[in-house]
């Protein structure tokens, strides 16, 4: 959460916008809007989100294990799969970030499509992960409070 605060000043409201931006027209249109300074704190952004992404795939990740520490069977075992694939989302992330650091210097149509696919791929990994951590969780905490103790 403190790193999203660092962050925050930095990064535009329309940032997601342009993770998923297809076209060099919209992009060249939003970098026109933007102007140089706000460029500047977009590549500032895109460079802290580097960081960012081993923060909450970490974050995520350890969320995972306590699901598998709080249940057994099948959502112990996914809680420690769930837990490595995560950084599948990390690691779409890292490729959306380069080819948006890319098409900040020249714009590029195969750059900006890279980046629509893999900003896709991360948000819909990251939910279905935090969705697994909710409920996992919720059925741990159930399964020790509902369990009879002698």
């Amino acid at each position: 959460m403190g790193w999203m605060l660092l962050m925050r000043p930095v990064t535009p409201p329309d940032i997601v916008k342009f993770e998923f931006i297809r076209t060099g027209g919209a992009a060249s249109g939003m970098l026109a809007a933007w102007g140089e300074a706000g460029i500047e704190k977009v590549r500032l952004s895109l460079y802290l989100d580097f960081v960012f992404l081993i923060l909450y795939c970490q974050t995520i990740s350890l969320g995972c294990r306590l699901v598998a520490s709080l249940n057994a069977g099948v959502f112990a075992n996914a809680g420690l799969l769930f837990s490595r694939l995560i950084w599948i989302a990390g690691a779409c992330d890292l490729v959306e970030n380069i080819a948006l650091l890319l098409t900040l210097q020249k714009v590029n149509g195969t750059l900006l499509e890279l980046a629509f696919w893999m900003a896709g791929i991360k948000f819909a990994w990251v939910g279905i992960t935090i969705l697994f951590v909710m409920v996992g969780a919720g059925a741990g905490v159930s399964r020790i409070f509902l369990t009879e103790r002698p």
